[in-house]
């Protein structure tokens, strides 16, 4: 299907980081697909690119399955380190571990959660490092969709994996210097959903876990940023 015209083939994301059924896979794509075609432009990053979408795959599984039965796949995490890296600093922060427990079993809730997620995390990433090209030409290919369609089948050149591993030393860095504005991000994506949640009963006027769907998202998010940003400079931990 077409992702700001770019053909992407839902069959054919990059392989997952976590063990996954053909069942689950099947689910994922009759879950995200009206989504793509409603072209959600406030969770852009999070759904423009085979790579992103692979990312949010990785992060709705984890949110949707019993943490227990969790495994990752060894060989495809050394195939894409720095999908594994975001990862792996996302799952393993306690506001996670909050959101996973609420979404468990809900496949359309934890979607939502994921994608939501990734828009946030991404966006930080990527004000993070715009500024350092080396880092930048690394991560590049989660955002530009223009250069989205290599053949997943072949193995990263020499230069590219050594973009890899800095990018992916960048990021850990990153993270672990500024721990306490990561975690405000993470804590907002929290609060955030908890917003959505709040909306949502104010419609209804009833208690209820129901979420909106994507497509009713964007409005909500906009009313969001309006409310919560502190400074001049869009910023998910404003």
């Amino acid at each position: 299907m077409l992702i700001n015209g770019i053909e992407i083939d839902l069959s054919k994301l990059e392989k997952p980081l976590l063990l996954v059924s053909e069942d689950e896979e099947l689910l994922f794509r009759q879950l995200i697909q009206p989504i793509l075609q409603h072209e959600l432009v406030q969770c852009q990053l999070a759904l423009s690119t085979k790579k992103s979408i692979s990312l949010v795959k990785d992060f709705w599984l984890a949110m949707y399955k019993d943490r227990e039965k969790l495994y990752i796949n060894s060989e495809h995490a050394l195939q894409y380190p720095i999908r594994l890296i975001i990862f792996e600093l996302v799952t393993q922060a306690d506001y996670f571990k909050r959101l996973s427990k609420k979404s468990f079993g809900d496949e359309c809730l934890a979607l939502i959660y994921a994608i939501v997620l990734l828009q946030f995390v991404l966006q930080w990433i990527k004000e993070r490092f715009s500024e350092n090209k080396e880092v930048y030409e690394a991560l590049k290919l989660l955002y530009r969709t223009t250069e989205d369609n290599g053949d997943d089948q072949t193995a990263p050149s020499r230069e590219q994996s050594i973009g890899q591993a800095i990018a992916v030393k960048a990021i850990r860095s990153e993270v672990r210097e500024n721990s306490q504005e990561f975690a405000s991000l993470l804590y907002q994506t929290y609060n955030f959903l908890h917003y959505l949640h709040d909306i949502e009963k104010e419609k209804e006027g009833i208690e209820t876990t129901r979420l909106p769907s994507m497509r009713n998202v964007e409005g909500t998010l906009n009313r969001f940023y309006n409310k919560r940003y502190t400074t001049n400079k869009a910023s998910f931990t404003g």
